[in-house]
């Protein structure tokens, strides 16, 4: 088993204003832990972000360094992904995960509990490095007009527990806004961005989609999650047996025409995962799905990241990353 002493040398890349600012004082507290641990700091840098993105260009910059802890809540779990994926498998460094944050799906796969205090950063020394699967998102642009085009016509991210489009998606981008207004966290704070996108915002999403190179169908979306890990929107059993070493998608969607009653309480049961036994669910697994929106602005979320896309082609990685998980 991994202990803290095999990270190796190590950069921990902090959201500071995550968790209403508790983030950073997180980060000198694991400073002073591992001190203790490793009785030599000099393998232990940290690096703070200072605005949207910057965890990436940080992670990115990571080569020379064997472990890359991201210090946050799922955001910047997200945006260091997007950065180590930018660097050759080869000198790719491990994943870790010190959890602050309001939603910590991520963290919840890596069988993590949130930190709140220095009893809670004992977990970090009980972990082992798995080989996670990465998700990847491909989608269609006019190069000549969107800076973030990497190839003609096209823009890649990265995802590492889940992707989602529809009412999901609308619900998880809301608790953006209402975090600013109320002080709840979690699932609390999901729920609650559901029940304002079912009384202002309920719709269906028409959208092509085509599994495994399948025949295309036109579906009326209302849910739809493309998952690596079994939950979201801070624990929602979305996808409950998610593998996230398998080297396949877990995909969940429900379809319109229903009630807005009817798809309040798919939505609401999918916090235990009782959603399964609806009639209105489908469960399946892919390697590849391509994905046509009707409409350019719909909601599309990725580890609770704003993604815009009117095209999209999403596939697996397998065993991309080098994952520290508590055991």
């Amino acid at each position: 088993m991994a202990r803290t002493t095999d990270w190796g040398r190590t950069l921990a890349i902090v959201n500071p204003t995550a968790h209403a600012g508790a983030a950073a004082a997180i980060a000198e507290r694991l400073r002073r832990f591992l001190a203790l641990y490793l009785r030599d700091t000099n393998s232990f840098e940290i690096a703070r972000t200072e605005r949207p993105k910057h965890a990436t260009e940080l992670a990115r910059n990571a080569e020379g360094f064997d472990t890359v802890l991201a210090l946050g809540g799922d955001g910047v779990v997200h945006e260091v992904v997007n950065g180590l994926m930018q660097l050759s498998p080869a000198r790719r460094p491990t994943l870790g995960v010190v959890p602050v944050g309001s939603g910590n799906d991520f963290a919840r796969t890596l069988r993590l509990r949130e930190v709140a205090t220095d009893a809670d950063l004992v977990q970090l020394l009980d972990c082992k490095r798995e080989r996670f699967d990465v998700g990847r998102i491909r989608t269609t642009l006019d190069a000549a007009n969107d800076p973030r085009a990497d190839a003609p016509g096209t823009v890649t991210e990265h995802y590492i527990q889940t992707l989602s489009f529809g009412l999901d998606a609308a619900i998880g981008l809301g608790t953006m806004d209402l975090r600013r207004k109320v002080s709840l966290t979690g699932s609390a704070l999901y729920t609650l961005s559901g029940l304002e996108v079912f009384g202002r915002g309920y719709r269906a999403f028409p959208t092509q989609v085509r599994f495994d190179g399948g025949p295309g169908q036109t579906l009326d979306a209302l849910f739809f999650a493309l998952q690596l890990g079994p939950t979201y929107g801070s624990g929602f059993q979305i996808t409950p047996d998610a593998d996230p070493t398998d080297g396949l998608l877990d995909i969940c969607y429900a379809c319109g025409p229903v009630s807005r009653a009817t798809a309040l309480a798919f939505f609401l049961s999918a916090m235990n995962g009782k959603h399964l036994k609806s009639r209105h669910a489908h469960l399946l697994q892919a390697r590849e799905v391509e994905l046509t929106f009707a409409e350019d602005d719909y909601p599309i979320q990725a580890d609770g990241e704003r993604i815009r896309a009117h095209r999209a082609v999403v596939d697996v990685l397998p065993g991309a990353l080098n994952v520290l998980v508590h055991h």
